[in-house]
């Protein structure tokens, strides 16, 4: 009997060991996303034990061959942990969509043939930087949208993510529908990237107030992206003045103040790694 219970008490231990680590698994799965845009394609170890150091778990990753680089630096990568999306875009799309799907083309033939897989495609298309948007905003922002709504539709297996403005508030008419630019792309895409940089935690919060609110309303994800880089736009816009220290700890802010499935984002890696303290 002495021996039964020895064997049974055993297992039992064994069982919750099992589940406290299947647990642990679940969790990691579920944390907050906490990315950096990759825009350079070198792998650098010092910016991947940085990134990983910093809680980062997702990079954007910039880079143009989709070869032996890419599967290298996603290999090294997902040994800390850190998924990988492909990170690309161009505003000449928003006129002549051929060339992403092209892009696309060529992310699948790479994800089935290596073993080192991409999770992803993160996309960066902004149409104020096409120098007619002040006289094409409404045609620019329409096609943005004709071509998040799209994608889903003709690649369902790909998870596509979007950079967007704070600002994307235009009314537009997509399918019958009409509604503000941004909740025409949180509606179609998996994943929306809110480039709320500000360089405080009030100040991300505020000017993406109205997504956060409405991806909450439709059970969508959201992340809110924090400028590092020295920029020609006003001081308000990057953390580069303030550093490191303030930095993290209004992006801690930022976390407590989002849902647990949201996240951050930090633009980007190099001056990121750069920053004072």
């Amino acid at each position: 009997m002495v021996k039964i219970m020895k064997k049974y008490n055993l297992i039992l231990c064994l069982l919750l060991t099992f589940s406290f680590l299947f647990c642990i698994s679940c969790s990691n799965k579920n944390e907050q996303i906490m990315g950096v845009w990759w825009w350079n394609s070198q792998l650098s170890s010092e910016y991947l034990d940085f990134a990983k150091d910093s809680g980062v778990n997702e990079i954007y990753f910039c880079e143009g061959d989709l070869n032996e680089t890419s599967s290298n630096f996603i290999k090294e990568a997902n040994k800390q942990n850190i998924d990988v999306y492909w990170l690309i875009g161009e505003v000449e799309w928003l006129r002549e969509p051929q060339g992403l799907y092209q892009e696309i083309g060529r992310y699948i033939s790479y994800n089935n043939s290596n073993k080192q897989k991409y999770d992803g495609i993160h996309l960066d298309i902004e149409p104020h930087q096409d120098d007619n948007f002040d006289q094409n905003r409404q045609l620019l922002l329409y096609n943005l949208i004709d071509i998040v709504y799209n994608l889903k539709q003709t690649y369902p297996q790909i998870q596509f993510d979007y950079d967007i403005a704070f600002w994307l508030d235009d009314e537009i008419t997509y399918n019958g529908e009409t509604k503000p630019t941004y909740q025409h792309i949180i509606d179609y895409a998996d994943r929306v990237f809110i480039m709320s940089y500000r360089d405080s935690s009030e100040g991300m919060l505020n000017v993406a107030s109205e997504e956060l609110e409405y991806a909450k309303s439709t059970n969508k994800i959201v992340v809110l992206g924090a400028e590092t880089g020295e920029t020609e736009e006003e001081e308000v816009v990057t953390y580069a003045q303030e550093g490191r220290v303030y930095m993290e700890e209004q992006l801690k802010l930022v976390q407590a103040s989002i849902p647990s499935n949201f996240g951050i984002s930090i633009h980007h890696i190099a001056s990121w790694y750069e920053m004072k303290d």
